[in-house]
């Protein structure tokens, strides 16, 4: 009998999957329990500070893939004063948001895995934040995937381009001037109680929204959620 691989997922909600569309059951559903196990330790919230401080636990699990994808909340952080003060307090986060400090906290998850287990090791690419390609969200947001992409080619681990598949989606589809991005927890607490009270699907609430990948801007409906598994999959198959 072929031993189980473990495939452990670090992020935020989107990895969570508890406000999102689950990426992580796309995948289990595709690649099946039986010859993988599935780790999540998406924490809604994280940055990427809080992922380094708390990967002992994750590495314990001996995973033979790891997916990292975390840093959306660094780039709103990094937009928003007050969500960043807000932040510090919340997540106990030393430093003030900054391209510097995310690349420093990824790479220092980087080697933390590489050092602790034999896993092969992936960087996603942040997701679209809003669907307009123009906005100072989704311009920040590729600022920081050039980090990743140059993260994963220093450190020798595999790059996979989310943001570039969505944003490729979002031209052919809209020309990238979908809506923006509304920076307020109103949208994303409505979402929820439609969903979890109302038993709305994530898909209605995107239409509802006036997305075609995400749900409340930030989080994503099963096609967002498709993408970053086409992604991952391709990846596990790979090795």
């Amino acid at each position: 009998m072929m031993d189980k691989k473990t495939v452990l997922f670090l992020g935020a909600s989107i990895t969570q999957g508890m406000i999102s569309s689950s990426y992580i059951k796309i995948l289990r559903s595709r690649l099946g329990s039986k010859r993988y196990n599935f780790i999540n330790h998406g924490v809604a919230g994280y940055e990427s500070y809080n992922v380094m401080r708390k990967l002992e636990k994750a590495i314990k699990s001996s995973p033979d893939y790891v997916i990292l994808l975390v840093g959306s909340n660094d780039v709103l952080s990094s937009l928003d004063p007050k969500l960043a003060e807000l932040t510090r307090k919340l997540k106990k986060i030393p430093h003030d948001p900054s391209i510097l400090h995310y690349r420093n906290n990824i790479t220092s998850i980087i080697q933390q895995l590489k050092n602790g287990s034999d896993a092969r090791i992936a960087i996603a690419s942040l997701p679209v934040v809003g669907e307009n390609l123009d906005s100072l969200e989704n311009r920040t947001i590729a600022e920081y995937n050039t980090e990743l992409k140059s993260i994963a080619s220093n450190e020798n681990v595999d790059y996979l381009p989310i943001f570039e598949r969505q944003k490729k989606f979002l031209n052919q589809n809209n020309k990238g001037r979908g809506k923006d991005f509304i920076n307020s927890q109103k949208l994303a607490y409505k979402s929820l109680f439609l969903h979890y009270l109302l038993f709305m699907s994530f898909d209605k609430i995107s239409r509802r929204n006036g997305y075609l990948l995400l749900t409340d801007g930030i989080h994503q409906n099963s096609l967002g959620a498709k993408y970053i598994a086409d992604e991952i999959e391709g990846f596990i198959r790979s090795g």
